[in-house]
This record gives C-alpha cells, structure tokens and sequence, in this order.
C-alpha cells in the first residue's frame, strides 16, 4: 500500500505556503515601492497581486511536489517515502499504532520497541482541505497490517 497526501492536502498546503510567501514577497515589494528602488507600479497592485498569486502559485506547486511524500507499506513493515525521513521499520519491532493529534490534526503515530517514535507523513487528517474522507479506513489497513505481521505470523 502507498500512503500518501491526497490532491485536496497538497493543494491546502501548497496555497497555505505560497499565502505566506506571496505576504512576505508583498511586503518586500511595498517596502520596495516606498523606497523608490522598484518599479513604478501602483501600490494597490502591489500590495494586493502578490498574496492572491502565491495561493494559486503555491497550489500548482503542491499538486506537483507535494503527493510524493508519505508511506510505504508491506508484509515486510514501514517505509518512509522520500527514504530521507527515515528509515525502514519492520512490523516486529513496531510496539504500538496510535492517532495523534497534533496541530488541528489526527496523525498516525508508530511507537518503537526501543521507545521513540516516529510520524507517518500520510496518512493524516485535519480540516479543511487538510481532510481525508478515506483516513479512517487507511488506518484500519494499516492496524490490521501490524496485528497480522507484528509476531512474525504474516
């Protein structure tokens, strides 16, 4: 099974970031326009263009970069994806599989034998567009998946 953001939470969280930039970039532009140093362009559009087309920027961004970070899992355990946030857990030395909530968002928590944790980058399931109408029934896979595998049974 591949887990990861669906389209709605790469979108909320690409314009959530491109809102950001483009607030930060209007800023820089206005301060840039008082000063005299940019271009001559009316303040209005200056201080108005930039946090409407960091959404929409931010959006397009997300759809193409941001669904390819989540999880990987088989018989064989868990594996983060991209393979830089982590390394690979094998279902044996998983304790527990829990939600948490974190942020205005439930997020799928996996407890080690050894005693840390680590935080599934999907699924996940918030507000808004950061909603997954499918979470509750990729969480039970992947309960189901550890119940199965985590004596070595599977």
């Amino acid at each position: 099974m591949r887990f990861r953001p669906t389209y709605a939470q790469a979108i909320g969280r690409g314009a959530f970031l491109g809102m950001l930039i483009g607030v930060g970039g209007g800023v820089i532009v206005l301060v840039a326009v008082a000063a005299g140093v940019g271009p001559e362009v009316s303040v209005w559009l200056a201080v108005l263009a930039p946090p409407f087309v960091g959404p929409v920027a931010g959006s397009v961004v997300g759809v193409a970069l941001g669904r390819d970070e989540g999880a990987d899992i088989d018989d064989l355990g868990i594996r983060p994806v991209p393979a830089s946030r982590g390394t690979f857990t094998p279902w044996a030395s998983i304790h527990d599989v829990r939600v948490e909530r974190r942020g205005g968002r439930a997020q799928v928590a996996v407890y080690h034998d050894e005693g840390s944790v680590s935080r599934l980058r999907a699924p996940y399931d918030g507000r808004l567009l950061a909603a997954d109408p499918q979470f509750e029934r990729k969480l039970f896979m992947l309960r189901n998946l550890w119940a199965t595998h985590r004596n070595g049974a599977g």
